[in-house]
């Protein structure tokens, strides 16, 4: 059934060239949740953020489902679900370079750039 968020998304046209840029949208947005709730997580674990944010972490999770249910309605589960892990890893990985000052090298590098190589095909349009 198409609401008004279906309705506002259906307004804009997503397509850069043979790219459509919806499902990445959708898979970035759930993983901006992911990346929330895991330093929040980790700041929690090394006690610089008080476990009373614990619960506003797990409500905050709970939300990705809901934009992965209305993700559906634009795209194929497969699709979706491929681009929000790609998005998240690559979202994550940067997080724990930029933030927490962790390192990644050599061919763990390579396999980050795949990732990026990934969510262009799965973008791709003209691939049946």
């Amino acid at each position: 059934m198409k609401d008004f968020i279906d309705k506002a998304i259906n307004s804009i046209n997503w397509k850069v060239g043979k790219f459509n840029t919806l499902p990445i949208v959708f898979g970035t947005v759930m993983a901006i949740i992911d990346v929330v709730m895991m330093s929040g997580t980790k700041m929690i674990h090394e006690k610089t953020l008080s476990s009373v944010w614990t619960p506003a972490l797990i409500l905050l999770y709970s939300a990705e489902p809901l934009v992965f249910l209305k993700s559906l309605n634009h795209g194929e589960m497969v699709i979706m679900n491929l681009i929000w892990d790609l998005c998240s890893d690559i979202l994550v990985t940067l997080q724990g370079v930029l933030v927490f000052g962790e390192t990644i090298k050599g061919l763990k590098l390579l396999g980050v750039c795949l990732s990026l190589i990934s969510l262009a095909l799965m973008s791709y349009t003209d691939i049946p």
